[in-house]
């Protein structure tokens, strides 16, 4: 993509780039959607990281997401914003990935990249306090209360686009982050009680697990 052109894409709105993409489908030029995969390739690789457990899994499922979204684009429509649709379809594809496989099991390994996934603006102790606490989220929540919590408050989406992408009716995801809010305060508790923790004057301290990042809050 030119530079010009590249300047004038991102001053379009995702809804307007979807309706180029569209048009552009059936030419030699990608340069609407290629801006939409700018856009989002990040937060939707944090979110299938977080889902899938697997660093190379998360990187080929977002790959296979964006494909889905090209094909199907005449599939989309404003009711919700492009981000809900991308996600929806990107945790579609890693359930079927996950039932194909036929196991739940976590990788223990690649789960979270606290570097890439926190504000590059914030002081180093918060970050090292809030990739604390994902971490500690990452071990303690099952795999559909981590997703929940993540799109809450790392993405701010509020519960209906939670619910979207979750295949959820939206009082269930009030529920589910009620529970991993829940889940999480008690392994908070006992992690702050733990020998190891008392006895170990360098390790950091955790942050508090109401709000696990300062991106936003349940709505």
């Amino acid at each position: 993509m030119g530079e010009a052109s590249r300047t004038a894409a991102a001053t379009e709105s995702d809804e307007e780039l979807v309706a180029r993409a569209l048009v552009e489908r059936g030419t030699s030029h990608t340069e609407a959607f290629e801006e939409l995969v700018d856009r989002h390739q990040g937060a939707l690789f944090h979110f299938l990281i977080l889902r899938v457990g697997n660093r190379a899994e998360a990187e080929e499922l977002t790959q296979d997401a964006f494909l889905r979204a090209f094909e199907g684009l005449d599939r989309f429509r404003p009711r919700w914003r492009f981000r809900t649709w991308l996600f929806t379809i990107a945790k579609r594809l890693a359930v079927s990935r996950a039932r194909r496989a036929r196991s739940e099991a976590l990788a223990p390994e690649g789960l979270l990249d606290p570097d890439e996934m926190l504000d590059p603006a914030a002081s180093s102790a918060r970050r090292e306090e809030v990739s604390n606490l994902w971490d500690l989220a990452a071990r303690v929540l099952s795999r559909e209360k981590r997703s929940a919590l993540w799109l809450c408050y790392g993405e701010g989406l509020d519960a209906g686009e939670i619910a979207h992408i979750l295949g959820r009716p939206r009082v269930s995801v009030r529920v589910l982050l009620f529970r991993a809010r829940q889940e999480l305060a008690r392994a908070f508790g006992a992690a702050e009680r733990s020998p190891e923790h008392a006895a170990d004057p360098s390790t950091p301290a955790l942050t508090s697990p109401v709000a696990p990042t300062p991106s936003g809050g349940m709505k």
